[in-house]
């Protein structure tokens, strides 16, 4: 179940962003991060210090599953709501990337480089605004370039 969320979350983004060229993907990436936004005060406050966690660790996929084992089942599976908002039909945050889609879906460009673009535009950052959407970056890019070798 841990991983399944998890998956259907990222899977979102991508899909959102696997269509963007270098060019747009900053200001791409910051429209995406207020989508994930809409699910922040859905999630349990022991999610969002695991995911800030997460956006900061040396290695964000080790982080989050030792993470996910402190935290009670009772917590997870709110937070599963919460990240199964990303699509489910119909929630502000599936609307707004839907949105998105349609508006950079005209853009190219390689899934593993477009990843990598957003993870770096989302560490520059100097808030922890963004956290949620660059731990999942950071988590899907690792399995990524792991798939590549």
């Amino acid at each position: 179940m841990k991983r399944i969320f998890l998956s259907v979350a990222v899977a979102a983004v991508l899909v959102s962003c696997s269509s963007s060229s270098s060019g747009k993907v900053e200001k791409m990436t910051n429209e995406m991060c207020s989508c994930f936004n809409k699910i922040n005060d859905s999630l349990p406050p022991e999610s969002l210090k695991l995911f800030n966690d997460v956006a900061t660790a040396d290695n964000a996929g080790e982080a989050y599953m030792n993470g996910l084992k402190q935290i009670p089942e009772a917590v997870l599976l709110k937070m599963n709501a919460a990240l199964m908002m990303v699509a489910k039909p119909g929630t502000a945050v599936k609307t707004c990337l839907e949105d998105m889609d349609k508006k950079y879906k005209s853009i190219g460009g390689e899934k593993v480089e477009i990843t990598r673009k957003m993870v770096d535009v989302l560490k520059k950052r100097k808030d922890s605004e963004c956290n949620l959407m660059l731990a999942l970056m950071r988590i899907e890019l690792e399995k990524q370039e792991k798939g590549k070798k």
